[in-house]
Order: structure tokens, then sequence, then C-alpha cells
């Protein structure tokens, strides 16, 4: 395993009470596959401080979402994916949705991609906004937000995929030799494997007692 692993973070989201529990499970099947890097979240400072609490025990880092830095007005839900951007600590991140499990371990993603050259976004097509890798840039922040601010609105993932393909030369959609990488379609279909991440179709309830929670045995299936 090469390259500096402290500057290399996973990265989720909590803006929701589901959120909360979706992110807590991601970051328990992270360590319970044994990754070797640090997992962040990133939160909303509406949430209760109960639920600010039980992040905090779990996630070695947490970012509060900054909306000052949200100058073109868009969604906490699209906001939070343009925000990694600027977390200048790291030299790059793998964002997933909070309702992702990693069903083995999964840090080859960031093993496969140091090397590749890219700034910003390194999307995967069938996954678009909601995985992806990132280095984190304060040029491409800022080109970014003034480049929204000139569409007036345009979808800002639909903006991301033109912003990739326009410069090309540094940021690179995923090749197809990743697609084995990430499983955007549930738990996988007969004849079909998720090798590494997969998203759960059903959100984690806080109030969940440990029978409802078997989702763990099938995710321990998968994994072995």
């Amino acid at each position: 395993m090469a390259g500096d692993t402290k500057s290399e973070v996973w990265l989720t989201f909590a803006l929701t009470k589901a959120d909360v529990a979706n992110a807590l499970t991601l970051c328990y099947s992270l360590k319970r596959v044994l990754t070797f890097r640090k997992i962040g979240v990133i939160l909303s400072n509406k949430l209760s401080t109960p639920l600010k609490m039980s992040l905090h025990q779990s996630f070695d880092y947490l970012f509060y979402l900054e909306e000052g830095r949200n100058t073109v007005e868009l969604k906490e839900a699209d906001f939070v994916k343009l925000f990694p951007l600027t977390l200048k600590a790291f030299e790059m991140c793998v964002f997933l949705p909070p309702n992702t499990l990693a069903v083995n371990n999964s840090d080859r993603i960031f093993d496969e991609c140091r090397n590749l050259r890219f700034s910003g976004y390194l999307l995967q097509e069938s996954a678009g906004l909601d995985m992806f890798v990132m280095r984190p840039s304060w040029n491409v922040f800022e080109n970014l937000t003034k480049g929204l601010l000139k569409t007036g609105g345009m979808d800002m993932e639909k903006y991301i995929r033109k912003w990739t393909k326009a410069n090309n030369q540094t940021c690179q959609p995923l090749s197809d030799k990743y697609n084995h990488l990430l499983s955007v379609h549930g738990f996988p279909q007969p004849g079909e494997q998720a090798e590494v991440l997969l998203v759960n179709t059903r959100d984690i309830r806080l109030d969940m007692n440990a029978g409802e929670l078997g989702m763990f045995t099938k995710v321990s299936q998968l994994s072995q």
C-alpha cells in the first residue's frame, strides 16, 4: 500500500436524522472491513445535539457544512457535494452517500486513483455525483461556483458533468476498469457481485432494535 493514507479520507454526509443513522452504519461497515483511511462526515448545523454527539463518537473527522460559502444558493443536498473541494487538508477524498455499505475492504479505490491525473472530480458514469473521487481544490471550487452563478440555476450535477468533460486532460471519468468497485444497484442480483461497495436500499432508523438490523447478516454473507 503506497501513499500517505493520512492525506486520504472517506467522506459522507448527515443533513437529516435519517442521514445520521445511515452514515453511522456506513462508518461501522468501513471500520468492520479494516480500512486504513480515516472517515469523515459533513453535517448540518441544524441537527440536534444528541445526533451531533453520536457522529462525534464514531467518525474521525466532523466538518460542518459552511453555508456562508454557498453563494450560488444551492440546496443543502447539492452543496454538500461541492463543499468537499474546500477541505484542503486532504489530497484525495472518496465521497459516498450515507446509505452505502462497505462489503469488503475498499481502500484500493484510493490506491488505483492516486496516480491518475485529475483535478476536482473523478466521476464514475453510473454513480454520477452520488459516489465520486475528489482532489480538494480552492481553484476548482471557485471556478465551479462562478460557473454555476452564470448558468442561472443549471442542475449542478449536469453542470459538473459538463465541466469534467471540458477539462478531461486533468479530470477524466473513471474508466471501465473501475466500474466493478462501485455498485449503485442495491444488493447484487443473481449472477452479480458487489465486490466492494453497495447501496443499502432501506434507510436505517435510529429506533431499530437488534432484530431489525438483520441486514448485517446479509452483508456478512456477501463479504465471505
